[in-house]
C-alpha cells in the first residue's frame, strides 16, 4: 500500500492523522502505539497491519509531510526549471522568487494544513533523527538551493555565496514565523478569528518587499 492508498483508507488515514499530532506533541519516544490507536479510535493491531511497527509508521508520516510540502511549494516543477537556470536573468529570477514566496505564504499563513506538521517538523529541527534526512533531502535542501540561487542572481552574488544561503534562511524564517508565532501576533492584533484577508495581503506585501530589496540592490 503506497502513501496515497494509506490516506484513501479510512483507518490508515486516521492513524496517520493521530500519529502526526501525537508525535508532534510528545515526540517519537513519548508516543506509544496504544496512544496512537486510542486517538485514531482503532486497535493496536491495525497499526502493525498497515505500517509494520512504530518506526516505519513514523517514517511514513514524515515522508507524507515531505510529499505535501513538495506539492505545496511546487518543487518538482521548479526543480525542472532549475536545469535551465544557468543563464537566468535577474528579471526571470525575480518572477520565480516572488512565486515561491507567495506559495510559502499560502502554505504557512493562509492554510491550516501546515499547522498539523509544525510541531513534528520543529522537533526534527531541534533533535534530528533519521527522519530529518527525509525532510532535508526531499524538501529543505531543494528549497535552500533554489532560493539561494535566485537571490544570488538578483543580488549579483556568486551562485554558492554564503550570503545568498543566509538570506534564503532569513526569508524562509520570516514566512514560517507567521505560523510558529501565530498565537502571539494574533493576540497582539486583537484578531480572535486569526489572520484576516487584509492582514494576509499585508504579510505577503511586506515579505515581498524584501525580495524587491535584492532586485533594487543589484540595479544600483
Amino acid at each position: 500500500m503506497n502513501k496515497r492508498e494509506y490516506l484513501a483508507d479510512e483507518t490508515a488515514g486516521k492513524l496517520m492523522s493521530a500519529g502526526m499530532r501525537l508525535f508532534g506533541e510528545y515526540g517519537f519516544k513519548g508516543t506509544t502505539t496504544r496512544m496512537i490507536a486510542r486517538e485514531a479510535e482503532s486497535n493496536i493491531g491495525s497499526l502493525a497491519y498497515y505500517f509494520g511497527n512504530k518506526r516505519s509508521f513514523y517514517l511514513a508520516i514524515v515522508s507524507h509531510i515531505a510529499e505535501r510540502m513538495r506539492e505545496r511549494f511546487r518543487l518538482d516543477m521548479i526543480s525542472q526549471e532549475e536545469k535551465h537556470m544557468a543563464g537566468l536573468t535577474a528579471e526571470d529570477a525575480h518572477i520565480i522568487l516572488k512565486g515561491m514566496v507567495r506559495n510559502m505564504v499560502q502554505t504557512f499563513v493562509v492554510d491550516d494544513e501546515a499547522s498539523c506538521w509544525l510541531l513534528l517538523v520543529m522537533r526534527e529541527q531541534a533533535n534530528p533523527t533519521e527522519a530529518f534526512d527525509i525532510l532535508y533531502n526531499e524538501v529543505f535542501d531543494i528549497v535552500y538551493r533554489i532560493l539561494s540561487r535566485l537571490i544570488a542572481v538578483l543580488a549579483g552574488l556568486e551562485q554558492d555565496h554564503i550570503r545568498a544561503t543566509l538570506e534564503a534562511h532569513i526569508l524562509i524564517g520570516q514566512v514560517v514565523f507567521f505560523l510558529v508565532g501565530r498565537s502571539s501576533i494574533v493576540r497582539r492584533l486583537g484578531a480572535e478569528d486569526g489572520y484576516s484577508q487584509e492582514v494576509i495581503e499585508m504579510i505577503e506585501e511586506i515579505i515581498l518587499s524584501h525580495v524587491e530589496f535584492f532586485a533594487t540592490k543589484n540595479s544600483m
